[in-house]
C-alpha cells in the first residue's frame, strides 16, 4: 500500500470528525468556514473530509491554548433541546411561519416553556401585544411565569430598531448569561416587531444574516424567528428563508403554523 492509499484511507467525514471532537457538525463547518480547522473538499459536492492528524492537533492547541471561551466549549457539547418531537443543537438559528392566532403559539409555547423548565435563559422578542398573548397563555400551565420574568429567567423586549444596537444587546445578554452560570439560551422572536419599529426587509435581513454569522451559532442557543405571513409579503418571507438556513436541516412542515 503506498503513501496516497494511507491518506486515503485516513480521511474521516463530517460526522466521524463531529464524533471525535465530541462537537457538532455545525460547529464543524463553522470552523472550517473559518479557517480554524483545516479540511478537505472532494466530489462534485464538495464535502468535507478531515485528516485524523488536523483533528488531533486542534483538541491539543484548544486544550493546552485555551483558545476556546466558556460559552464556545459549551456550544461545542453535543446537545440539543427537543421541540414539537425533533431534536435541535444549540447553536441552530430557524424561522417559522403562520397565518392564524393559533399558528403563532404552536411552537412558541412549547420553546419557551421547556426552556424556563430546562433553566434555559429565555429571550421574548415581540410587539407589547403578542408578549401579552403568548405569557398569558404559557401562565395557564406555569402560573409562576411572572417571578421568571422578574427574576430575568424570561427575558422581554420590544426589539430595537438600529440592528447595531440589537446585536450588542443579544451580545451582552448572552455573555451575562455565561458569568450566571447559564448553559443553554432560547431566543423566540415574533418578527412582526419589526414592522411595529419601521424596520424595513433589507436591514431586518442584514441584521439575521449578521446575528445567524456571529451570536446564532456562537453561543449555545437555539433561536427561533417566526413571522406572521398575513403582514409579510412574499418578498419578505423568502428573504426571511434565504437567511434562515439552519431550517434546512429539518422537515419545514415543523415550522409552518397550523
Amino acid at each position: 500500500m503506498n503513501a496516497t492509499d494511507n491518506a486515503a484511507e485516513s480521511l474521516l467525514n463530517i460526522k466521524q470528525a463531529a464524533k471525535i471532537l465530541n462537537a457538532s457538525e455545525i460547529s464543524l463547518r463553522r470552523w472550517t468556514d473559518s479557517g480554524k480547522l483545516p479540511c478537505l473538499r472532494i466530489g462534485v459536492r464538495r464535502e468535507r473530509r478531515f485528516r485524523l492528524s488536523d483533528l488531533l492537533a486542534y483538541l491539543e492547541q484548544n486544550q493546552t491554548q485555551g483558545t476556546i471561551t466558556p460559552l464556545e466549549r459549551a456550544s461545542t457539547k453535543i446537545a440539543h433541546i427537543d421541540l414539537e418531537g425533533i431534536s435541535i443543537n444549540y447553536g441552530t438559528h430557524l424561522c417559522a411561519f403562520y397565518d392564524t392566532d393559533l399558528g403563532r403559539l404552536k411552537l412558541a409555547l412549547p420553546f419557551l416553556l421547556d426552556g424556563l423548565r430546562a433553566d434555559d435563559r429565555c429571550f421574548l422578542i415581540a410587539t407589547c401585544e403578542v408578549q401579552t398573548i403568548i405569557i398569558n397563555e404559557l401562565r395557564d400551565v406555569r402560573p409562576c411565569i411572572d417571578r421568571d420574568i422578574q427574576d430575568g429567567r424570561l427575558v422581554l423586549s420590544e426589539g430595537i430598531a438600529d440592528g447595531t444596537q440589537l446585536y450588542t444587546f443579544f451580545e451582552n445578554a448572552f455573555l451575562n448569561a455565561n458569568k450566571q452560570g447559564i448553559k443553554g439560551l432560547r431566543v423566540l422572536g415574533d418578527m412582526a416587531w419589526a414592522l411595529q419599529k419601521g424596520v424595513g426587509t433589507a436591514e431586518l435581513n442584514d441584521f439575521e444574516t449578521r446575528y445567524n454569522q456571529g451570536l446564532g451559532h456562537r453561543f449555545p442557543v437555539v433561536s427561533l424567528c417566526q413571522y406572521d405571513a398575513r403582514l409579510f409579503s412574499g418578498t419578505a418571507i423568502l428573504t426571511a428563508l434565504k437567511c434562515h438556513d439552519d431550517t434546512y436541516h429539518y422537515p419545514l412542515n415543523h415550522f409552518l403554523g397550523v
